[in-house]
Formats: C-alpha cells, structure tokens, sequence
C-alpha cells in the first residue's frame, strides 16, 4: 500500500514537511494548497523538484479548500480556474498524478425552515460551468494522466451527484474517498462513490467519532481495517488524514500493530518521461 501524509499546520515549510515525511517512512506528501507555504510565488517547481530528489518522495496535490470553478461571479470564477491552471501547470512540471478538489454546495437561502441551493434552482447554469471546467480541465491535462480527483465533504446533493456524472465522462476525473466526512454525512456517499467504484483513485483514512474527526488510527470508531482493505483492493493511495504530527506516528503504529505496514515507493508517472526528464 503506498501511504501518504497531509499538509500539517504544525510544520509551515515544505521542506520540514516532506523531511518529516520520509522520516516516517511515509511515500508521499499532499500539498494542500490552502496553506500559504503552497501557494503561488511562494514554493517553484525547482524547489519541489529539489525536494523530491533529497527526500524520494512523491507529491500529489489538495486545491485549495474553497476551490470553486462553478462561481456564477464571472470575475471569481476566472480566478479559481487561474488558481487551478497554476496546480495543473506544477503537476505537468513535477509529475504529480493526482490532485484533490471539494465539491463546494454553493450558496443557499433558508426558504419556510428549508435550505434552498443556487445551483439546485439554476441547475442548467450550473451543469453548464461543470461542462466547462471539465473541458478547461481536459486541454490542460492533455497528454497526461493527471486526475483532479473529487473529495466528498458534507454529502452530495443531488445537484452535485449530476456534477459529479458531468465529471466523471472525462479521463482527467476520478474520485477520493473520505471515510471520515462519510461517516459525519450520515454515510450515503459511499454508496454513491462505489457506483462509481471504476473512478475511485484515492483514499483520505482517519478516525472519527460523533464528536470529532481527522482523529489518529484507533482513536475512534470506524471500521479501518475495512477501509483500508477497500483500499488495497482498489489500488489506491492512502493519504493518513490527520492534523498534528504525533497523530500521524500514533497511525503508523495501528498500521505497524495490524500487519499493513508494508510502505511502498511511490512509482506513479502522470507525464511521459517521468519527474526528472
């Protein structure tokens, strides 16, 4: 299984974290974009390709939080796709397979005690900046096998399972399982995700209970074994989705403790030629 960590706030410095990636034994690091230290003009490929070579990991990518391509604000929506173009032009320069984007619900309004979505109401508007992206998507991945992987968070609407369809009919999409914001949602993605179990790519793996998430392995009540398996069992990448170092060390050892420590490289190439042509 090949085991990755994700941006911790703790360690605000690449270099720290990937450092502290390979320490751990871990194949790889998520970038989440959110987090100034990953931003445009602030961390170039030269750098990151530097990293990798002193590190041997591997990176992959989380667009930022409140990534948005479906804005109806034209001048929002283009810097979001500014914003995308500038992950899709790093991951072209660093061969990283894969990035990660939620799916945002967008505006509601609370009509007679009920939440009333934007793009459930202009639902025609809306598919159709879902159309576009996925073309925008599609020409600046061409040639790759670059995915922009779709997160699930607070549970699909209906609306956005429509999106997701719309998504899913191009090559450059796949999907990212969250078991934790699944089980917070009431557990209804997974049924949906697994009708889509040919575009399922990648894995988000942490513990929760009703109280808390991103909880270290064990900590909670999830069945990770279950989990984990489904993984191995799709070929997918795991992401330890927790938020302080220590959770991560405390995962390792759950992971140690069941006899599914067995980290492999991370020998995934999305651009031909591979990261260091």
């Amino acid at each position: 299984m090949i085991y990755g960590i994700p941006t911790l706030m703790e360690r605000s410095d690449a270099g720290d974290l990937a450092h502290f990636c390979a320490e751990q034994g871990f194949a790889f690091m998520e970038m989440n974009m959110t987090f100034p230290w990953f931003q445009q003009g602030t961390l170039s490929a030269r750098q990151l390709r530097k990293l990798k070579k002193e590190t041997g990991i591997g990176l992959t990518i989380h667009l930022h939080d409140q990534f948005n391509p479906f804005e109806f604000s034209p001048e929002i929506r283009q810097a979001h796709l500014e914003n995308y173009r500038f992950a899709a032009e790093m991951a072209r320069e660093l061969d990283i397979p894969l990035m990660t984007m939620h799916l945002l619900s967008g505006t509601y309004s609370s009509i007679s005690g009920e939440k009333k979505y934007l793009y459930a109401h202009l639902r025609p508007a809306y598919l159709d900046l879902v159309r576009d992206f996925r073309n925008f998507a599609d020409t600046l991945l061409e040639g790759t096998t670059i995915l922009t992987c779709i997160e699930n968070t607070t549970g699909f609407l209906p609306f956005q399972q429509e999106a997701i369809d719309l998504l899913l009919e191009s090559e450059h999409f796949g999907l990212t399982f969250d078991i934790g914001h699944n089980y917070k949602a009431g557990g209804g993605d997974e049924q949906f995700i697994l009708t889509h179990a040919e575009k399922l790519r990648h894995f988000h793996i942490h513990d929760c209970s009703l109280r808390s998430n991103h909880l270290a392995f064990g900590a909670g009540g999830l069945d990770l074994m279950r989990y984990l398996n489904m993984a191995r069992s799709h070929d997918c990448p795991v992401v330890a989705e927790v938020k302080e170092s220590s959770a991560l060390i405390q995962s390792k050892a759950y992971l140690i403790g069941h006899d599914l420590w067995h980290p492999e490289p991370f020998p995934i190439h999305a651009v031909p030629g591979g990261a260091d042509r």
